[in-house]
């Protein structure tokens, strides 16, 4: 499966999951991205798929947290995705006038 090339893939059980849709493959544990101190991070609970967006390594405090559906996970990573690259940009622009 492929992410966003800015981000450097942690571990990726969600590639194999999509590929086969074995449900035995369903962890708490399924993909992690990482990109200039955040992580994007997608497991499998009890009550469906959750992505959490964490910045810093603060786990007990995630900047995002949100439940999906199935047919939305790529959608909704690829938007997180382009979100995270986005504020870092603005951030690194502003930085840059100051």
């Amino acid at each position: 499966m492929v992410y966003n090339n800015s981000f450097t893939v942690i571990f990726d059980d969600l590639s194999e999951y999509m590929n086969t849709n074995d449900k035995s493959l369903l962890k708490e544990d399924m993909l992690q991205l990482s990109y200039r101190g955040y992580i994007v991070d997608l497991g499998f609970y009890s009550n469906g798929f959750i992505l959490y967006l964490i910045k810093d390594k603060n786990w007990d405090t995630p900047i995002k947290t949100e439940h999906i559906q199935e047919t939305e996970i790529i959608n909704k990573l690829n938007k997180m995705c382009d979100e995270i690259l986005s504020d870092i940009n603005l951030n690194d622009n502003k930085q840059q006038t100051d």
